[in-house]
């Protein structure tokens, strides 16, 4: 009974080694926020946009093709401003 444990031991310490790290690490919560930046076409409102709603909305957008969304101050049409920003 002794040995089955010790092996069972062996066998769990074994599967451990190379998962260091915690389950936000794995699950990717501990990477940095990627914004957006789409300004408003008509009142000139910058609106910071999560990279992960960017990538929502173009699913299955033809390649190249932009997402649509609103500014939230005017309601008028945004358009991304340039390069994603890392914060």
């Amino acid at each position: 009974m002794k040995d089955e444990k010790n092996k069972e031991k062996k066998q769990l310490d074994e599967l451990n080694k190379g998962m260091e790290g915690t389950i936000e690490d794995w699950l990717g919560m501990n990477d940095p926020d990627v914004f957006i930046d789409y300004v408003c076409l008509e009142c000139g409102c910058i609106d910071p946009v999560p990279d992960f709603i960017v990538d929502e909305c173009s699913w299955g957008d033809e390649d190249g093709e932009e997402p649509t969304f609103f500014c939230p101050a005017c309601n008028g049409m945004i358009v991304r401003k340039e390069k994603p920003r890392i914060e």
